[in-house]
This record gives C-alpha cells, sequence and structure tokens, in this order.
C-alpha cells in the first residue's frame, strides 16, 4: 500500500516536470515570443501606466502594481519553460493606441496593463483568462452629478485615446450632444477636469480611484456616475502564439485555484487609500476563469 502511494505522489510533480519540458522544446523550434525571448535574452513587457493600481513606477523607479505581479509570475513560468532563468524584464511604458500595433510588430511580448478583452481586439490579439472586472465611469469635480446616460446631455468629456470608454461615448456622442475630448493619457485627462476645462473625464472607474488618490487635487475629484459597461480586464498576448499562451494560462489558473491571485488584489485594492472590496464579477472570474470578450 506504501509503494502504490509513493508512485501517486510522483506523478504530479512527474507530469509538470514533461509539460515543462515539452514548453521549452516549443520555445527552442518554434518561432514567435519564446523563441524571441531566448535570442534576445530579455521579455518585453508593455504596459499602460496607471498610478497606485495596475502597473506603474514607483518612488524609486522600479515598475509595480497589481498586474506586474501577476505578470512576473508568468515571467518565472516562461523562465522554467525555456531553460534561462536569466532572462531578463524590459517593461515599457505605453499610450492605450499602441498596445495592439507593438504586440503585432513583435515589439512587445506581453501588455500587463489594465486591457479590456473586446471581441474587436480578438481579431488581432489573444487575451489571458479574465484578471479583473471593472467598469466606464467618470471623474469630475463635485459640482459636476452624473447619474446615467441623460445626465451626460452636452457635456465636454475628455477621453483616453485607443480605449473602450473611448468606443462608449463615441457611440452616445450624437445622441446626447457630447463634446469629445480626446486625450492621449489618463493623466492628460484629470488634469483638463483639474483645470476645469472639460465636465468630466471618462474611464474605467478603479482607474480613476487610483489616479484621484495620486492627484495633489484628490480633495476637489470625485468619481461619479453609474456603470456604462462591465469591463473584462485581461493580459494581451501576440494572435495565436501558443507556446507562449499555454504558460501564460496555466500560471493564470495556478493563482487563481491556489489564492494567490486574491492575496494580490488585497495587497493592491484592499489599502488604506483605496479600500476597494473584491467585487462579485471578480469572484465569480477566479472561480469560474474564463476568456469571454464584450462586444
Amino acid at each position: 500500500m506504501s509503494a502504490i502511494l509513493d508512485v501517486k505522489s510522483l506523478l504530479t510533480p512527474l507530469v509538470a516536470a514533461l509539460l515543462w519540458g515539452t514548453a521549452a522544446c516549443h520555445a527552442q523550434t518554434a518561432g514567435g515570443a519564446l523563441a524571441r525571448m531566448v535570442r534576445s535574452g530579455t521579455v518585453n513587457v508593455g504596459y499602460i501606466p496607471t498610478p497606485g493600481t495596475f502597473a506603474f513606477r514607483d518612488a524609486s523607479g522600479n515598475t509595480v502594481g497589481y498586474s506586474i505581479d501577476v505578470c512576473m509570475k508568468v515571467v518565472e513560468g516562461i523562465r522554467k519553460a525555456v531553460g534561462r532563468p536569466d532572462l531578463r524584464v524590459d517593461f515599457r511604458p505605453l499610450e492605450a493606441a499602441q498596445r495592439i500595433p507593438l504586440l503585432k510588430a513583435g515589439a512587445i511580448d506581453l501588455e500587463c496593463g489594465g486591457n479590456t478583452n473586446t471581441v474587436g481586439r480578438q481579431r488581432d490579439v489573444d487575451f489571458s483568462h479574465t484578471l479583473f472586472t471593472t467598469g466606464v465611469r467618470f471623474v469630475a469635480r463635485p459640482s459636476v452629478q452624473l447619474d446615467g446616460v441623460s445626465s451626460l446631455w452636452r457635456r465636454r468629456i475628455a477621453v483616453s485615446n485607443g480605449t473602450t470608454a473611448q468606443d462608449t461615448l463615441q457611440r452616445l456622442r450624437q445622441e446626447q450632444a457630447l463634446d469629445l475630448v480626446v486625450v492621449p493619457t489618463d493623466a492628460e485627462g484629470v488634469r483638463l477636469v483639474e483645470e476645469g476645462r472639460v465636465d468630466a473625464f471618462a474611464q474605467d472607474d478603479i482607474l480613476l480611484y487610483g489616479l484621484i488618490a495620486a492627484s495633489p487635487a484628490k480633495d476637489r475629484l470625485h468619481v461619479t456616475g453609474r456603470h456604462l459597461t462591465v469591463e473584462p480586464y485581461a493580459f494581451m498576448l501576440p494572435k495565436d502564439d501558443v507556446p507562449l499562451r499555454e504558460i501564460v494560462d496555466r500560471t493564470v489558473l495556478s493563482l487563481m485555484h491556489s489564492g494567490e491571485l486574491t492575496a494580490i488584489y488585497r495587497k493592491w485594492f484592499d489599502t488604506a487609500s483605496l479600500r476597494i472590496p473584491m467585487s462579485v464579477h471578480m469572484r465569480e472570474n477566479i472561480r469560474y476563469p474564463n476568456k469571454y470578450g464584450i462586444p
């Protein structure tokens, strides 16, 4: 009986070793991102800067955040798969509109910021399992209170270029006679609100809370309005790069099943400055991992 148990206890690590060995073989023979990493000795990671939340540089110049913690777990998996523990990581801050073109060009290997998985984007890139769920709302001065689509009538609203918030407000533009101001970065959108040059800035609410927390004018800003969308966040990956996608999927699922993803969430969002409890959508995404894209 003990001999049988001993054999069974060896099966899990043996299967894991075989899986990693297969991935390493793919890395040596396939093209795509893994082969590129092996040749260059570098994993190129893109991200949109989101102060205090998903991906940003701290006071010491280190790239940190919720997405970055998860991404570094993926990098550990890549290093193991290709047999290169010396692979370094080069983080590249991007504007939203740069993400997909740079992935398609091979200039970045992963995009590990806060990316909404959409059916349209799935034509050009692949996505990891959903890592976070949020939705579009607004940051504004206290005198501006938004509540539903009708409250947007003739408002001057800023949006970041290349975001789902821009797509959402574009659809409402004619109906609500909106004056849309397209900006390159979220920080620019918040600055326009602070200066009174727009009524509000539209973005996913989790990003807005982080931007307010980092703003010197935080006491003169608030998040307002109902959710206009539900946004499933995931990492962007090169399209049809199966060996890389398998490593990302295996890593993320392991974090979900072990409870480590929940611990990473609490580290970044259940803090003195944010205090954002995990939503029911987020809990369901962990319980039932998925890659659903929104229209």
